[in-house]
């Protein structure tokens, strides 16, 4: 199963979904591959492969993706981690929608990649981590995917991001067909009445979808500090009732992959 983990709108918790939700997958026995599309390099950094991310020897999607020949080298670019396989980003991706400006089926190559490398053999799970814009590349983790996985703050300011997503998702579809949110995770949930209604207007919104759950995380400090030594909260060296949360979201998603 192919998931795009998306929202425009910066501090969303991007990647801290990512990397959550895909170390309980791997808890659940699945082997996962995180792709890093985002030029900022988050996931990259979230897992420790800080190093990779300025290596000026090492290819990336930024190689890869301009180029129609090199549609089956995904596996070049995987390095492991002790928990899932890792496509890091590079400090090159920042140009890489500037690359893809000008390629024939640019919004495909992520997809194209995928399929050539037969990478749904490989990994039980893909999870792409986009970039915070409704770029080319975020179209291309959308259009290989056919899911959206939706992080969000529980603030009023997130209503305006999930309409753009909703529209550009809705676009996406019309010209490469079906595109499904899943799940929406909100993250830092705190205690007041705003977070409160948003809540509500997230449960309104999404419950209303076929298939799709709303998640709720709490602010943890541990959170941060799994992030800090490369690891997703399962292998952090101290407890954190938001695991449970996360290993819902894994469940949820098994339960979507066998529909």
């Amino acid at each position: 199963m192919r998931i795009g983990v998306t929202n425009q709108k910066g501090g969303a918790g991007k990647t801290t979904t990512t990397l959550n939700v895909a170390g309980a997958l791997n808890q659940h026995g699945h082997d996962v591959l995180v792709i890093d599309l985002d030029p900022q390099g988050h996931a990259t950094e979230g897992l420790g492969f800080e190093d990779r991310y300025d290596d000026p020897d090492r290819d990336s999607l930024f190689d890869v993706l301009p180029d129609i020949d090199r549609m089956d080298d995904l596996e070049r670019l995987v390095v492991e981690h002790q928990e899932v396989d890792v496509v890091p980003s590079h400090e090159r991706m920042i140009n890489a929608e500037d690359e893809l400006a000008n390629v024939m089926k640019r919004e495909e190559r992520l997809d194209m990649l995928l399929n050539e490398s037969d990478a749904d053999q490989r990994w039980d799970y893909i999870l792409v981590d986009c970039p915070p814009n409704l770029g080319v590349l975020t179209d291309n983790a959308i259009v290989a995917t056919g899911n959206a996985l939706i992080p969000a703050q529980a603030k009023s300011t997130s209503i305006r991001a999930i309409e753009l997503l909703f529209k550009q998702l809705r676009s996406i579809e019309s010209a490469f067909g079906e595109v499904d949110e899943i799940a929406l995770v909100a993250n830092e949930v705190g205690v007041d009445g705003e977070a409160e209604e948003m809540m509500a207007w997230f449960k309104d919104v999404f419950e209303d979808k076929e298939s799709c759950e709303v998640f709720e995380i709490r602010k943890r400090v541990a959170l941060q500090r799994a992030w800090n030594a490369g690891v997703s909260i399962f292998e952090h060296d101290e407890s954190c009732d938001m695991e449970e949360v996360y290993l819902d979201v894994a469940e949820h998603l098994e339960g979507y992959a066998d529909d």
